[in-house]
């Protein structure tokens, strides 16, 4: 049986972000776990087809406080998707620049694919996302930019040898197309 580990990224307790990712995984019919961020230095990864790491609240400044918890992505090599906070996390590790302020999105707001990926199939080249951020980061050099934005430049990125993605905004609400698409790669 497949199984998908999402990984909540806000405080303890918070759910916002983590219950419309398990129904989603759930509606796939692959069962799925849910741990909080501190849990993840002891989990075994190997146990899971897929990791989803959640979004936070906005004005969260979790980055350098999170990054010890998800040393474990460089090794992962099974599927991966950051959403928001894991979107921030991911690119820090690997090097990108954490834009404090200089991009913030909160609403709703047009995305546009710039490179074709599985990850997108059953979209439109342009789609509406629920944005929620004050942060956003720059693409590391080991990954490359998949979807970008007027007001915020790295939309989605994935890194260039490894199933590993990332998304600025909350696929969770509007484009659950885009966690099904994963899904599907953890298969």
């Amino acid at each position: 049986m497949h199984k998908i580990l999402i990984i909540n990224s806000a405080e303890p307790g918070t759910t916002k972000f983590t219950q419309p990712l398990e129904n989603i995984v759930k509606d796939t019919e692959l069962t799925t776990k849910t741990i909080e961020y501190k849990q993840a230095k002891n989990i075994n990864f190997d146990a899971y087809d897929g990791v989803i790491i959640s979004g936070s609240p906005q004005g969260d400044d979790i980055v350098e406080h999170h990054k010890p918890y998800f040393e474990w992505i460089k090794s992962f090599e099974k599927p991966v998707f950051g959403i928001c906070a894991g979107h921030h996390v991911t690119g820090s590790i690997y090097g990108s620049e954490l834009l404090r302020s200089e991009e913030p999105e909160s609403g709703d707001f047009p995305v546009e694919i710039i490179n074709d990926d599985p990850i997108f199939n059953g979209l439109p080249k342009t789609f509406k996302v629920r944005q929620m951020h004050n942060d956003s980061v720059t693409v590391p050099n080991n990954f490359v930019l998949l979807a970008t934005a007027k007001t915020c430049n790295n939309q989605i990125m994935k890194h260039k040898q490894k199933p590993l993605y990332t998304s600025q905004f909350h696929p969770e609400f509007y484009n659950h197309n885009l966690i099904k698409n994963f899904i599907l790669l953890s298969k």
